[in-house]
């Protein structure tokens, strides 16, 4: 046995309460003396002065020797889950494997849950268990050890401090400044409008008809107004959106809600919160520390990230520091009696965001801190809940006065925030449906409102019956809000295009817009070199807009950066593009003139980078989006040296949603000739039949009006069947193909390129790859449409061997690696959402 001490100075301990009666104790009915009350908080030192004193018992030894302790010793052995390891690997286990059920459960059911969501009914299912089972159960034991601190809510609480010291170092505030202008008013008046309009409610009644005491009105009123910026974030990373066009607004309208509620929360904290430390001493402590994060502290990281080698990681050390730091921090903020996160979002502030130090933290602290640690302090927060007073939830309007006030309140201003967020947009001329749907982001409640009414709880500033109201608005908020937004929201239709995109309908004559991705260095080359095999001249102008794709590290707002080339250089600062901004610069400025290039750098979450390619290209009125191939080669293009998934995937979904005609480049022989060069450009068209094969045919004759290039046109046929046309697409195909068979009848030639036009008779799937392997050689390109040969007998017997299903049957044969050449390719795939007008 120990003694402890005085039980409100554990730091941020949860110690077990003395279960006394059943008068507003813990979940299920169980009481607990009031002078633990104060304790069942995470932030430890809610009242001070409480002269309690707790004698923990606990076996000798941390870890137990298994099952068999009971099973010889009888009455005299503890169970497992009463040492302290594996009463915490037991909690955390619980916890985690309720919550991952909820969420599977609600992924399977087709429901886009925030995943907190899903860790609050993990604790709101503990506590029916506690409930039901009663204080003599094994779960009682498990979840409340008696005369032990709880080890479990003490790690819940570090691990909510990280995510607030998280929350401050992916927020960027300078982006405030970035803002639209209706972003900066939807977020402004989300919060002051709801705020104005309660306070002037307030004073209309009279103190003795107020059901609600002046700072629990305050608290409620100000915390409903609030949008956290955080919690925004990562709803709409659950549901997709964050890349979206309502996305960036609502993160900006968020950031700026949380600024403006931050601000309002330092201004009502010393006056709600009373503390020993008061008026400007209060004041002057909080700028203090502030100032020394951000001059001292902010400094002295800038300093060691310029002592960092390019390519290092940060050292272990640093991390180390930051995490003391953090505790340091929230133990300063909890001397001067105020909410003790606040100081690790502060700090978390002052971190550089972005690689590598901000970057480093967000990869080792956030999965591990998200996944396991925190889903504790949520369930240990609904454990305080008393689910008992949800029985008269539908008849407390007549029945509680001051139910009905938080009921009321609550309702009020989620219906405010509603309907300015909705009034702001529309009169931005943003459509009503993208109003609404953002509307219902800025109402969006959780871990953020949660936290803040627990520590107000804490202090007694709220009742357990209004903590508990409180946590089911929360709940019922966070489910049914994502619902709605799923029910609203299609982003299917968001890239949906109205007009065809698609070179077909250019013809060769006309402008051609173009959508260049680079991902790495070596990209750069492959993509120069295909812009300058292809033709551009004042009859048809070649606009090329070139999208540097870097992955999102250590933020939560995705970014995309507008470069003019012809302005930019070295000094543009730049940092994450600068070698594609030069190379393409120096591209149009020595080599090819007639091009017009246009550079964007996307830093964007790897999962979503098609959302801005894709938007990028609606915006644009791009007629085609080069993609490079997820698989790179060495030098001597024998061999691969990396293949990267991300890619692959960024490739696949670009291709289902993209607003115009795509194009995947394997890069294996360098494509450009130089206009002096005495060899031609030997570019080979595959064609069967089909939309695909059209494209590929349309860019193939684009770029054989270049002098210093051969076009090859191979058909495939089918052995023994007519070559009459006998439906819409093969009526299209004898079109396209019918300049290019009279040319060859006739022996013409184009003035300015040489085109062959051949006709093959084929069996099946190996004539197809035999007589490809018979022409490795010959060509420097092959071009074939994605759907190339598919339901042909050009395919037969071979479609079961693809390997990449996005480069189709004939494109990935020819790009595989026991392909007799390495000759480049480039697979195209038609236009395929257009909208019915």
């Amino acid at each position: 046995m120990e003694t402890m001490g005085n039980a409100t100075d554990q730091g941020l301990g949860m110690p077990e309460p003395d279960f006394v009666g059943n008068d507003g104790g813990v979940p299920g009915g169980v009481g607990l003396d009031l002078n633990w009350v104060f304790d069942l908080t995470w932030y430890g030192e809610a009242i001070r002065g409480t002269d309690g004193f707790m004698c923990e018992e606990h076996p000798v030894k941390l870890s137990s020797d298994g099952i068999w302790e009971k099973i010889i010793l009888k009455k005299i052995g503890y169970n497992v889950w009463q040492y302290r390891l594996p009463n915490l690997e037991l909690v955390i286990l619980l916890v985690f494997f309720f919550w991952q059920v909820f969420n599977v459960l609600f992924k399977k059911l087709g429901l886009s849950i925030p995943k907190f969501t899903s860790m609050m009914l993990a604790g709101l299912l503990l506590n029916a268990l506690l409930t039901i089972y009663g204080d003599k159960s094994i779960i009682q034991e498990i979840l409340f050890p008696k005369n032990r601190i709880d080890i479990a809510g003490c790690l819940g609480s570090f691990g909510f401090m990280i995510f607030w010291f998280l929350k401050g170092v992916k927020m960027d505030v300078r982006r405030i400044l970035k803002a639209e202008a209706k972003a900066r008013v939807t977020g402004v008046a989300a919060v002051t409008l709801p705020i104005v309009v309660g306070l002037v409610l307030y004073k209309f009644k009279s103190g003795e008809n107020r059901p609600l005491k002046t700072e629990e009105y305050d608290t409620l009123l100000l915390m409903e107004s609030l949008t956290s910026f955080s919690g925004i974030a990562r709803l709409l990373r659950d549901l997709g959106m964050n890349h979206s066009s309502i996305g960036r607004v609502a993160l900006s309208s968020a950031l700026v809600s949380d600024m403006v509620g931050l601000t309002f929360l330092l201004g009502m904290v010393p006056v709600t919160f009373k503390s020993k430390v008061q008026g400007f001493s209060l004041l002057a402590e909080m700028i203090f520390f502030i100032v020394i994060s951000f001059v001292v502290l902010r400094r002295l990281m800038f300093k060691v990230i310029k002592r960092k080698r390019e390519g290092r990681p940060i050292d272990d050390k640093y991390i180390y520091g930051i995490i003391l730091m953090v505790c340091i921090a929230c133990m300063y903020w909890d001397d001067l009696e105020q909410f003790p996160a606040l100081g690790a979002f502060f700090l978390g502030l002052a971190i550089p965001n972005g690689p590598p130090i901000g970057s480093a933290l967000i990869e080792r602290l956030e999965s591990f801190n998200f996944g396991i640690i925190l889903p504790l302090f949520l369930s240990a927060s609904m454990l305080r809940t008393d689910i008992s007073s949800w029985k008269t939830s539908l008849t407390f309007f007549g029945s509680d006065e001051k139910k009905f006030a938080v009921a009321s309140l609550v309702l009020l201003i989620f219906l405010l925030k509603i309907s300015v967020s909705v009034i702001v947009p529309y009169l931005y001329k943003m459509p009503l449906r993208d109003s609404i749907v953002l509307a219902l982001i800025m109402s969006h409640k959780g871990i953020i409102e949660l936290s803040f009414y627990l520590f107000s709880y804490g202090l007694l500033l709220l009742t357990r019956d209004t903590f508990s109201i409180l946590v089911l608005a929360i709940v019922i908020n966070s489910i049914l809000i994502p619902i709605t937004i799923g029910f609203l929201y299609d982003p299917s239709k968001q890239f949906l295009c109205y007009q065809k995109r698609n070179l077909a309908s250019l013809k060769t004559i006309g402008e051609l817009k173009t959508l260049v991705c680079i991902h790495r260095p070596d990209h750069i080359s492959s993509m120069i070199n295909l812009l300058e095999a292809s033709y551009q001249s004042e009859e048809s102008p070649l606009t090329c807009y070139v999208l540097h794709l870097v992955e999102l590290q250590g933020q939560d707002v995705p970014t995309l950066i507008s470069h003019k080339v012809q302005k930019l250089g070295v000094g543009s600062g730049k940092k994450y593009s600068e070698n594609v901004i030069l190379s393409f610069e120096h591209f149009t400025r020595y080599v090819c003139s007639s091009v017009s290039i246009d550079t964007f750098t996307c830093i964007a979450n790897p999962n979503h980078m098609q959302d801005d390619v894709c938007w990028l290209a609606l915006d644009k009125a791009v007629t085609l989006i080069i993609l490079p191939f997820h698989r790179t080669w060495s030098l001597d293009r024998t061999s691969i040296v990396s293949d990267d998934e991300m890619i692959r995937f960024l490739n696949f979904n670009v291709l289902k949603q993209a607003p115009c005609s795509v194009g995947i480049l394997i890069e294996r022989h360098v494509v450009n000739k130089k206009q002096d060069s005495p060899q031609n450009l030997k570019v080979c068209v595959v064609f069967v039949g089909g939309k695909d094969d059209r494209e590929a045919l349309a860019f193939a004759k684009r770029m054989a009006r270049q002098e210093n290039v051969t076009l090859t046109v191979l058909r495939l046929l089918a052995s023994g069947k007519s070559k009459e046309a006998s439906g819409w697409d093969q009526m299209l195909d004898t079109v396209e193909l019918r300049e290019l068979m009279r040319n060859n009848d006739s022996g013409m030639m184009k003035e300015d390129t040489s085109t062959i036009y051949l006709e093959q008779e084929i069996l099946d799937g190996a004539d197809t790859s035999m007589l490809l392997r018979s022409m490795a050689f010959d060509y420097d390109l092959f071009i074939v449409g994605r759907t190339c040969g598919e339901n042909h007998e050009a395919t037969k017997g071979i479609e079961n061997w693809c390997e990449f299903e996005e480069l189709g049957v004939i494109g990935d044969f020819l790009a595989s690696p026991d392909f007799p050449s390495k000759t480049s390719v480039l697979v195209v795939q038609q236009q395929r959402t257009v909208a019915n007008n």
